[in-house]
């Protein structure tokens, strides 16, 4: 059976402040959205090869 998975909820916000907060690294809102697309579809992969084990 396949399911659809999304995620939601990883703020561009919270990445640009992490970023700052813990590496220093100052983004841009772009560069924040390019990490916050790649962390979605890395746990998206997860999800999927966890739910199909």
């Amino acid at each position: 059976m396949e399911r659809n998975i999304e995620i939601k909820n990883i703020s561009i916000d919270e990445v640009i402040k992490l970023f700052k907060e813990e590496e220093g690294i100052e983004l841009t809102i772009e560069e924040a959205e390019q990490i916050t697309a790649f962390l979605k579809m890395l746990l998206e992969i997860t999800v999927k090869r966890f739910l199909d084990e």
